[in-house]
């Protein structure tokens, strides 16, 4: 096992999004099976034809059925021999709002030194097809500043799994997702906010509803499936308060392609060294942890905390593209997010256009951490990790291996 695998409640229940209003009769359930799905099974308990199979997540071996709270227990009862039955989590964005080009965020982390130092190998970096998932509400394409960039679309709501060029079914009407996606890639020109890495090229993976929130199923498929159209770096700006093994798997199936993964620490901070308030995805072990810091590199007290956090990175009134073609100011480990998934774009990006191969997601981990700017206590802490990312080092770190 490689050191990057060393680290390692309760939801509210509740109907998918936009069904009737009211108290539900019946919950999302996840079955992780063996080797085949239980498939007489399901059959034998739905005779009355109340299950409803939701999804099929063949690469993890899992089913997410729809079931009446009155069959749960019978669920359980018929079906033997499988790995996991689970409730279904669900996970929440990490942002909120608080309503020149290159903005202090940036200059923050040193990005704009690599376009000077790599300028004769910069134009082409981008043209190997470095493709950045952003997993959220959402993007809008039509934005100026990301017209263009968004190349894909990946819908997982519900039980109807959309892939493909029609960006429609991934507009954002949340405005989470659209300014995630510009802090990574906004264009670099003159107007109000330049993203970390403005020629990459995004998938948009819309894994939460309008509401800012989704099961972690939906996330899980959103994971397995980015991964499968070319995703290079997953950018995960959400998170839930529970571990759940549909959404385990899906990460460690991701880290196993070689997929690097950034999340967000979560905004459950309380400034205690000792509460360990990280959301999930961001605990595991495969997954980079990002937490915020402001204008003066302070983490403030809504930054989650714990081990398991790796970097901090600016989230703290940052300014971002809106939908309708405007700008914002959001602040939450969110916005720190695609800061150190620009970083872990760039770091691919100038590796291939200079020749060499693809590092490992072990090896992001470690250049990253390696060339954090120690801002906290000497060493690690449970508040920044290793420290506020920098884009420039971690670069010239990556160059040299």
């Amino acid at each position: 096992m490689s050191q990057y695998l060393k680290r390692r409640k309760k939801l509210a229940q509740c109907q998918r999004f936009g069904g009737t209003s009211g108290i539900s009769s019946s919950r999302e359930i996840v079955v992780g099976y063996v080797d085949s799905p239980p498939t007489e099974a399901l059959k034998e308990l739905n005779k009355t034809g109340d299950i409803k199979i939701i999804k099929h997540l063949k690469e993890i071996k899992a089913i997410v059925l729809n079931i009446p709270d009155n069959k749960t227990e019978k669920l359980k009862e018929k079906l033997k021999g499988v790995r996991y039955i689970e409730e279904d989590g669900v996970a929440y964005a990490f942002g909120f709002s608080n309503y020149t080009d290159v903005q202090w965020n940036v200059k923050m982390i040193n990005a704009p030194r690599l376009g000077r130092l790599f300028s004769h190998i910069w134009r082409r970096a981008f043209g190997y097809g470095v493709k950045v998932a952003v997993l959220d509400t959402g993007i809008d394409y039509k934005h100026p500043e990301l017209s263009g960039k968004v190349v894909y679309c990946i819908n997982t709501l519900g039980n109807t799994l959309y892939k493909g060029t029609n960006l429609r079914k991934c507009a954002d009407r949340k405005c989470h997702g659209t300014h995630v996606a510009g802090i990574i890639a906004a264009s670099l020109n003159n107007v109000s906010a330049a993203g970390v890495v403005p020629k990459v090229q995004l998938i948009a993976v819309k894994v939460l509803y309008d509401s800012g929130s989704g099961y972690y199923s939906d996330i899980a498929e959103g994971i397995i499936e980015a991964v499968k159209a070319g995703a290079l770096i997953l950018s995960m700006s959400l998170g839930g308060p529970t571990d759940a093994s549909v959404l385990r798997d899906a990460s460690y199936w991701a880290y196993q392609q070689g997929a690097v993964q950034i999340a967000a620490a979560g905004n459950s901070g309380d400034g205690d060294p000792l509460t360990n308030n990280v959301g999930y995805p961001a605990k595991y072990s495969c997954v980079i942890a990002a937490a915020a810091v402001d204008q003066n590199g302070s983490v403030p007290t809504w930054s989650s905390d714990g081990p398991e956090v790796d970097t901090a990175a600016p989230g703290v009134n940052i300014l971002s593209t809106y939908p309708g073609g405007r700008y914002a100011y959001m602040s939450g480990t969110s916005m720190a997010t695609p800061h150190v998934t620009g970083v872990a774009a760039l770091i691919q990006a100038l590796r291939l256009a200079s020749g060499k191969r693809l590092l490992t997601p072990d090896e992001v981990y470690q250049v990253i951490t390696s060339t954090a700017k120690d801002i906290g206590p000497p060493g690690f802490d449970v508040f920044s990790g290793y420290g506020l990312v920098d884009a420039y080092a971690a670069v010239v770190a990556a160059l040299s291996r």
